[in-house]
């Protein structure tokens, strides 16, 4: 604002000094022709010759000059004023506006039921009788029986000792073995000898069917000198837990009546003897 206002009164400056510049230049020239006005005399007319008829003109007017007018001061012109500011009004506040309530929801109504159809009864039927079960004889107590352990025992040949084989072995006598029970708080021991045959039946009176799982049988000595090395062959030495050995039923053919046995068999080996390293072998 105050740049719009210096620029316009250097304007009105410039402005009164060109028209004072004019004016006088005006005053000038009208004194110059004011001062000289009267020395100025008319022309004379020009003399008419004898003899020609020439009309008469009237004689022409001497130039008038009107006197210049002195001249006129400049305007003056009164500094303009500074346009009046508008008063600043305070800003309006926005209108605020009060939340629009949500549209009311229309109560939703439950879903309606579809209609329960009770199911048709199917024609009675005659009520059908289970059939009775036929009586079946109650299952027979667990009996326990005695039990006897047998086995066999050979004497394996020189040229296969340390060889885990019974192969060309032959049936040893005298060998001694024993049957050792943990089923009670007393440990059963019970001992056997072997026949010509090799073979061994020990029956003891203290045990039954029930807790043969308890027991083992183990090698123990050799009536041979030349054959006494117990070997590990089928458990001789680690002990040989008990097999359930069914003895075979006599024939339905026999007239004759057969008593069965009134204990379990329970089979072991064959164990083997082998002779000693420090012993050579016979050629």
């Amino acid at each position: 604002m105050a740049e719009t206002l210096v620029l316009f009164q250097l304007s009105v400056l410039l402005l009164s000094s060109f028209t004072r510049v004019l004016s006088q230049e005006e005053g000038i020239g009208g004194w110059f022709i004011d001062k000289y006005h009267d020395h100025l005399s008319p022309a004379e007319a020009p003399k008419t010759r004898k003899g020609h008829h020439h009309p008469k003109h009237s004689p022409t007017p001497s130039p008038t000059y009107t006197p210049s007018k002195p001249p006129t001061k400049p305007p003056t012109y009164s500094p303009s004023k500074p346009p009046a500011k508008s008063p600043v009004k305070p800003p309006t506040k926005p209108p605020t506006y009060s939340p629009s309530k949500p549209p009311a929801k229309s109560p939703v109504k439950p879903p309606t039921k579809p209609p329960t159809y009770s199911p048709s009864k199917p024609p009675a039927k005659p009520p059908v009788k289970p059939p009775t079960p036929s009586p079946y004889p109650a299952p027979a107590p667990i009996t326990r029986k005695p039990v006897a352990v047998r086995g066999l025992v050979y004497c394996k040949p020189c040229k296969f000792r340390g060889v885990k084989t019974l192969n060309q072995a032959s049936p040893l006598l005298g060998a001694v073995v024993k049957l050792v029970c943990n089923n009670t708080k007393k440990t059963l021991v019970e001992q056997g000898k072997t026949d010509k045959n090799g073979f061994f039946w020990i029956m003891p009176k203290l045990l039954s069917s029930g807790a043969y799982h308890k027991c083992k049988v183990f090698l123990v000595s050799s009536n041979n000198t030349y054959c006494d090395v117990p070997t590990d062959y089928n458990g001789g030495k680690s002990g040989a837990l008990l097999k359930y050995t069914p003895l075979p039923k006599p024939p339905a053919a026999s007239s004759l009546p057969v008593k069965l046995p009134t204990y379990d068999v329970f089979t072991v080996g064959p164990f083997g003897f082998e002779p000693s390293k420090k012993v050579p072998c016979k050629k």
